[in-house]
């Protein structure tokens, strides 16, 4: 399935959040850093809901995205308008993958999830991104201890950036509710409406 075909699945492009996100909160004045940044690597269980936007030198689309994260195990369902199902990825162990239904099994996943859907996506490090923790990336912080910019990915494949903005704190724990990864013509906006972490994560520090 080429990238063009990916586009030709959605029906119309959305235009902003069903859910509107939590009131803006400011970031915790007192956790510096390095805190937050531990924080961020014991947040191994955690879902969220919102819209993905997408816009390539093929045009412009926007997708429903709802990701569940447990560990190095997740799933994340892309859906167009209407519901109707534009990618359903579950990763269950190392390397075993399932793809709308169907089990591949690869140690190159980024890559098998490309080939199999055009969908380019760096899941292996945006499950770590997505949630503001720049783990195996260069990165830049804003006057609040806030993460800014991430430079990562792989040299061979083109290195992505992501710029931050709109952190929300969350059971105590500051969480970016948008998000644009750029690398060459390619860019993905994630707009989060709701971030879901459990309690026992964030209140033991």
């Amino acid at each position: 399935m080429t990238f063009r075909f990916f586009y030709l699945l959605l029906i119309v492009i959305i235009s902003g959040c069903v859910q509107s996100p939590p009131p803006a909160q400011a970031p915790l004045s007192n956790a510096s850093w390095e805190l937050q940044k531990q924080q961020l690597e014991q947040l191994t269980e955690w879902s969220f809901s919102g819209k993905l936007g997408i816009f390539s030198p093929e045009g412009r689309d926007s997708v429903n995205i709802n990701w569940q994260q447990s560990a190095t195990d997740f799933h994340i369902i892309l859906t167009a308008p209407l519901g109707i199902n534009v990618l359903d990825i579950h990763k269950v162990n190392e390397n075993t993958v399932i793809v709308d239904g169907k089990t591949y099994i690869s140690e190159d996943q980024d890559n098998l999830i490309t080939e199999l859907s055009g969908m380019e996506l760096p899941i292996n490090q945006l499950q770590q991104w997505i949630k503001g923790n720049p783990s195996g990336a260069s990165y830049q912080l804003d006057e609040n201890n806030q993460l800014m910019s991430v430079l990562g990915g792989q040299p061979h494949t083109g290195l992505w950036l992501i710029n931050y903005s709109d952190f929300r704190v969350v059971e105590k724990i500051s969480l970016p509710y948008r998000l644009q990864l750029t690398r060459g013509d390619l860019r993905l906006k994630f707009k989060i409406s709701r971030w879901e972490v459990p309690l026992q994560i964030t209140s033991a520090q």
